[in-house]
């Protein structure tokens, strides 16, 4: 009996040990079941990290969980698919593209350049008219004779004739120098528009001022190119290199043949049209405002008053030819015809 006393005794004081055991040993299955749901829910992570692209461990990758996937709730499910999402966008936006620095060579500028032709051809038709053809019958024909105005294209033929070679070789060596310029920096069809017209202008106002003239040579048109190039240096500011210098060499060339206008008086060398001198180098500046088709981009004025500039010179041009045409019809031609009569 005392033996068995004993073993119970033992027994009862085992038992708190052994609760103690069970406690601990479902404590124990309790932190095993959470680490496990942690470490799935770790490798869930892991698999959006973009640093890891691959779970070697078979622990992590393989699915404990009856249902086919770990036990998250909806909210935290699309949490995770927008995360695989931005993870993939983000490897896209940080991957490297090579591309080269220029997908093309770049275009070299191409050098053009503008031969002055048109002044080059209008020098040598005025040479060899003046060395071929027959004098009497050119001055038949091409002279500006003030009793035959009614010809009118005697106001433009006459540019074609000179009358010797000193004369000849003076405006073609002239009209070389003031037109290849302004023939390279504003196109042919302008300098042709202002030597043509200059010297139409000149034949006007010596058929008005010097009505008994008879005129020959391209002075008038000379005349018109170099007092253009003060339209150029305008309608160009800021853009022509060396504009001062070149200010200074128009006003130094005009103020000589100023000065040698009575020279061939003196020499006895004829009349010299000075009333054509005059109109072409009033037309040339005015012809140049209108007809010139460069314009500074550059400019501070402002393109509108440029525009009223080129539409009032254009206007006076108008107004000084219309005025002398009819001056020429009403104040020569018909006192003419009626003294003839």
């Amino acid at each position: 009996m005392e033996v068995e006393m004993e073993i119970s005794t033992k027994r009862n004081c085992c038992s708190p040990r052994r609760s103690n055991c069970e406690s601990t040993s479902t404590k124990m299955t309790k932190l095993e079941s959470t680490a496990g749901s942690t470490m799935d829910a770790e490798a869930a992570l892991l698999e959006c990290s973009p640093t890891l692209s691959v779970i070697s461990s078979p622990d992590l990758t393989e699915s404990k969980y009856p249902d086919g996937g770990p036990p998250f709730s909806s909210d935290e499910r699309e949490i995770l698919t927008s995360a695989r999402g931005y993870t993939k966008v983000q490897e896209e936006n940080l991957t490297p593209t090579l591309s080269p620095r220029h997908s093309k060579p770049p275009n070299k500028p191409k050098l053009r350049i503008r031969l002055p032709y048109l002044m080059i051809c209008v020098s040598i038709i005025e040479i060899s008219v003046h060395c071929l053809g027959e004098e009497a019958t050119l001055r038949t024909w091409l002279v500006y004779d003030p009793q035959q105005r009614i010809q009118a294209w005697r106001f433009a033929s006459y540019m074609l004739l000179h009358s010797n070679a000193l004369h000849l070789s003076l405006n073609v060596a002239i009209q070389l120098v003031l037109a290849v310029p302004l023939e390279v920096e504003q196109g042919w069809l302008g300098v042709a528009a202002v030597y043509l017209g200059g010297g139409i202008c000149g034949a006007l106002g010596a058929s008005l001022l010097q009505p008994t003239l008879y005129l020959v040579g391209a002075s008038a048109g000379v005349y018109a190119l170099l007092t253009s190039h003060l339209a150029h240096l305008y309608l160009c500011h800021g853009e022509l290199p060396y504009p001062n210098w070149r200010l200074g060499a128009i006003l130094l060339m005009a103020g000589a043949d100023v000065v040698s206008l009575p020279v061939p008086a003196l020499l006895g060398c004829g009349r010299v049209g000075w009333a054509a001198h005059v109109a072409g180098a009033i037309a040339g500046p005015l012809l140049g405002l209108a007809l010139f088709p460069r314009q500074s981009k550059k400019d501070s004025r402002g393109r509108k008053f440029v525009r009223f500039v080129r539409f009032l010179a254009g206007l006076g041009v108008l107004l000084l030819i219309f005025g002398a045409i009819l001056g020429n019809i009403y104040l020569i031609a018909l006192p003419q015809q009626r003294r003839a009569s």
